[in-house]
């Protein structure tokens, strides 16, 4: 075991219920994503491009988002579909599990 071993992200997934505005739950999955993909999403969200930063949100949330075996549960193009109240349940979850509190991306 690597010294290091605690700086990289693990292949483990993360189970998090996700509770919606109808007020249902759903138990998901999310990957830890490596700071590389976190920081794609910061720059994004600095973009003068409306449609990148409009966008920033639902590539974070396609990256991390899977299925219980860790395989891709939601593509780029779904996740930009989203109603604003699941995008910002999921980008909670992300953010959780990928060590920062919402409001602080």
């Amino acid at each position: 075991m690597s010294k290091y071993e605690a700086f990289f992200v693990s292949a483990q997934v993360h189970e998090r219920k996700i509770t919606l505005a109808d007020g249902s739950e759903h138990s998901l999955f999310f990957k830890e994503l490596p700071a590389s993909i976190y920081r794609k999403f910061q720059i994004a969200e600095q973009s003068d491009d409306e449609d990148v930063r409009a966008g920033s949100m639902a590539k974070l949330i396609s990256s991390s988002l899977c299925e219980e075996d860790g395989s891709e549960a939601m593509t780029y193009e779904q996740a930009l579909k989203l109603k604003a109240s699941a995008a910002n349940a999921l980008l909670d979850a992300v953010l959780e599990v990928n060590g920062r509190k919402s409001g602080n991306a």
